[in-house]
């Protein structure tokens, strides 16, 4: 037999043989979130089940496998708590808030932080081209530990309408003139014997619900984030000047104003409601103002049987209280990279390509929201079509006028922002009254930052 055709035999055997064998595994990457047939529903379909071809796409071109699991929000929120807690690493990407979970879940190393990763997909995310306070919001410690998927800053959105209709000539620019708007309006639906409108909406069901909009009234009547004295945002501050929760100090004007403009101006039943209450109601047509999260009645308006809501809806910027500063309502829907993941990279990838230009650009255009991360979507045809130049010149504005940490950045946040809004809510309800509410978080707050050993 010659070399030659032994030569050719062994790379025959060697093809057949590499033929024969399985192909390389691709990387699986996990994500858990929630919001199926919302979130992703470009890349995951109306179920969140059927991968695009968008998405077959992506995973062919970088050999990954993407396993979404969507569940409702609180079922996906524990999920998340469960396998970072006990360090699993089932789940490479993980759906967090930028009220509470990236603060907690950073601090205790369950998040991998991004910086490292920035500039290894640029052609999928580059955070240039975003709005910086999204990227704030996210960022502790001077370390950005998770992407934002959609977000919104503070404003309002009004039935102009009803303003016309009782003498109002233009929204509210303070908290004392809103505080006027809001008492007009009763008195005209008492006087035209109008029962179920309501002048406003706001949320007030216990836990972290009325956390992030009560502690914006808080900002802008004090002024800073009134929490502990002298107003520190971070564990190092409030370590070294050993601050005192002042829950009953200056943190108590906002709050009282937040708890009382419910009791007196919403509708019955606030002290149980959530931000889903809050769009339904306005889209229903039960409410002239739904404030400070404009965002949710953005989300109730397309789906609205009311004409006059379709017709006459208009967004205003957030009022100024006492202080000059504008009240707060500033929140990211984000991802994260577990710290146990296997596959670091590859789910950093994945979490460039969910929050890319690109695909946000095809949630905004299924969604229609006014709002975006990005600015160059915000001046496209994709939303330029849909709304008014200047009401999303203001939206835009209120992200650049958004101080994203108006509430302090400490590892306690989910819990403090847990007992916040119970406080608020019981005190809306009327189980306690505002003191007693405030009087109870303030010896909760004292006891919980002594343990956890901030003044020793």
């Amino acid at each position: 037999m010659s070399i030659h055709f032994k030569q050719r035999a062994l790379v025959a055997a060697c093809v057949a043989s590499f033929a024969a064998s399985p192909a390389l595994a691709q990387t699986e990457i996990n994500v858990v979130g929630f919001g199926a047939g919302f979130a992703w529903a470009d890349l995951f379909g109306a179920t969140g089940a059927e991968k695009t071809q968008k998405l077959l796409d992506f995973e062919k071109e970088h050999d990954i496998v993407v396993n979404m699991e969507f569940a409702d929000e609180d079922v996906a929120r524990q999920k998340v708590l469960l396998d970072l807690v006990n360090g699993t690493g089932d789940y490479d990407l993980v759906m967090l808030g930028s009220d509470g979970a990236v603060q907690t879940f950073s601090a205790a190393g369950y998040l991998e932080a991004l910086g490292p990763y920035l500039e290894t997909a640029p052609d999928l995310f580059d955070p240039a081209k975003v709005y910086p306070p999204f990227l704030e919001a996210n960022t502790v410690a001077g370390e950005l530990y998770a992407l934002p998927y959609y977000s919104f800053g503070a404003g309002a959105v009004y039935r102009k309408d009803l303003f016309d209709k009782y003498g109002i000539s233009e929204f509210p620019k303070t908290t004392e003139e809103m505080a006027t708007a809001l008492q007009t309006l009763k008195d005209g639906f008492a006087a035209d014997g109008i029962t179920d409108v309501y002048p406003l909406t706001m949320r007030g069901a216990p836990g972290e619900e009325p956390s992030l909009d009560l502690n914006g009234f808080v900002y802008a009547y004090a002024g800073y984030p009134a929490w502990f004295e002298g107003g520190p945002t971070t564990p190092e501050e409030i370590k070294a000047s050993k601050a005192q929760p002042i829950f009953t100090g200056d943190f108590k004007e906002g709050f009282s104003t937040f708890v009382n403009w419910s009791r007196e101006y919403g509708p019955p039943g606030i002290a149980g409601h959530t931000w889903v209450d809050m769009m339904n109601l306005y889209a229903q047509g039960k409410a002239a103002i739904l404030f400070p999260s404009a965002i949710n009645a953005f989300a109730g308006i397309p789906s609205s049987e009311v004409p006059e809501v379709k017709e006459f809806s208009a967004f205003a910027p957030s009022p100024a209280g006492p202080s000059g500063k504008v009240v707060q309502s500033f929140w990211t829907f984000s991802v994260g990279v577990s710290a146990f993941s296997k596959n670091k990279q590859e789910a950093y990838e994945v979490l460039a390509f969910l929050t890319s230009e690109d695909v946000m650009r095809d949630f905004a255009e299924v969604i229609g929201w006014p709002y975006t991360t990005y600015p160059s979507i915000m001046h496209s045809p994709t939303l330029t079509d849909k709304w008014p130049t200047e009401m999303l010149d203001q939206i835009e504005a209120s992200f650049y006028d958004a101080d994203p940490h108006y509430f302090p950045y400490i590892p306690e946040l989910t819990e403090f922002m847990d007992h916040i809004g119970t406080a608020a809510s019981s005190a809306i309800s009327g189980a306690q009254t505002i003191d007693e509410a405030l009087d109870e978080l303030q010896s909760w707050a004292t006891e919980r930052m002594d343990r956890a050993g901030y003044y020793k």
